[in-house]
């Protein structure tokens, strides 16, 4: 929580409470600001909504470019009494929020935007500042991690004329029930896809193997004339994988690409 200066500043009063805030990736981050005046006094906040035109904006501003990089709303909060207010207004950053965001040190201000589309300044502290800064961390929570995705398929001696270059299987991180899963796009193609792994880690390696996906009776998958997008699933710790393919005599069709996830 951080307080909020508002109605003007004429320095009768110390510091109180500023801290650095602090975002962390792979959770929701809720942040609550509490709203006084010069005296400390806590101001009612509740009708600064968008629903009526006046209501107060964060920006999250990049120390770098200064530009910002998250902007949110701030919506008041309600003790439900009709003497006492909280004079407090909270916003929300998402883990989707932080997914384009270096870890590091950002800055954030708050503004009061009225109803003509005018702006008037709010401090974070007593000594008249504007701004405060915000740190985005990693590690405390897990995080999403996007798919590998596989597009370029370069014809080879491998087990079928195009192949992958190798991807890295993460053994690290898996068990002896590591799941992994690959979503296949084709078009038009009639061939076999085969998936390989090894157990070596020099991406050279001549020893390759071939993997059996789920549901499949022996390794590799027969497609005919196919056009759709494609799931399958494998279980096994593998130091590399990649996919092989290639199309059964008379087809021109492809394998787009292949997503892969562990």
């Amino acid at each position: 929580m951080v307080i909020v200066y508002q109605s003007g500043y004429h320095g009768r009063n110390s510091k109180v409470y500023d801290r650095r805030l602090t975002l962390h990736r792979g959770v929701t981050n809720p942040l609550t600001f509490t709203f006084k005046n010069e005296d400390q006094k806590k101001q009612d906040v509740s009708a600064k909504t968008v629903d009526t035109g006046n209501y107060y904006q964060l920006d999250i501003i990049d120390t770098q470019s200064k530009k910002a990089v998250i902007t949110k709303t701030l919506k008041p909060i309600d003790d439900g009494s009709t003497v006492s207010k909280k004079g407090q207004a909270v916003c929300e950053i998402s883990d989707g929020d932080l997914l384009g965001l270096d870890a590091k040190f950002y800055n954030y201000s708050i503004k009061e935007i009225k109803e003509d589309g005018s702006t008037i300044v709010t401090y974070t502290d007593t000594s008249y500042v504007a701004g405060g800064t915000i740190e985005v961390l990693d590690g405390a929570y897990p995080e999403f991690v996007g798919s590998h995705e596989t597009s370029t398929f370069t014809l080879t001696t491998g087990p079928l004329p195009r192949t992958s270059s190798v991807i890295d299987a993460r053994p690290g991180i898996n068990n002896n029930k590591a799941l992994h899963t690959i979503q296949v796009y084709t078009t038009n193609f009639t061939g076999t896809l085969r998936v390989q792994g090894t157990m070596e880690s020099d991406t050279n390696t001549t020893n390759w193997f071939d993997i059996t996906l789920d549901g499949q009776a022996k390794p590799g998958v027969d497609f005919s004339s196919s056009s759709a997008v494609n799931y399958y699933n494998f279980n096994g710790v593998y130091q590399q994988i990649r996919f092989s393919w290639g199309n059964s005599s008379g087809n021109t069709g492809s394998v787009d690409k292949i997503l892969y996830r562990q």
